[in-house]
């Protein structure tokens, strides 16, 4: 598992999670820089791109428990040899 979060010139946020085993990872807590609703904007585990369509439907609320080095966290589905992009959309 490996993930980021790349934070553009504008302050938006973006959260990238690949997982490189062949394993479905679920409830994968990841941690995060902001508060707020991450809406996964990309899943390549999706069908339309042939995958098991392991995913968070819509996206994730964080909670106030530290991980990671950040402040807030998330768990997250993340599909086989798959990757997810989460953008924060509704800071709290």
């Amino acid at each position: 598992m490996l993930s980021f979060v790349r934070i553009g010139d504008d302050g938006s946020m973006v959260a990238c999670v690949t997982n490189f085993s062949g394993v479905p990872r679920t409830d994968y807590r990841i941690g995060l820089p902001a508060a707020g609703h991450w809406a996964e904007i990309l899943s390549t585990d999706a069908p339309c791109y042939g995958g098991a369509g392991v995913g968070n439907f819509g996206g994730v609320r964080t909670e106030a428990e530290p991980s990671h080095g950040h402040p807030h966290s998330a768990a997250v589905h993340v599909g086989a040899y798959a990757t997810i992009w989460l953008a924060l959309t509704h800071p709290a």
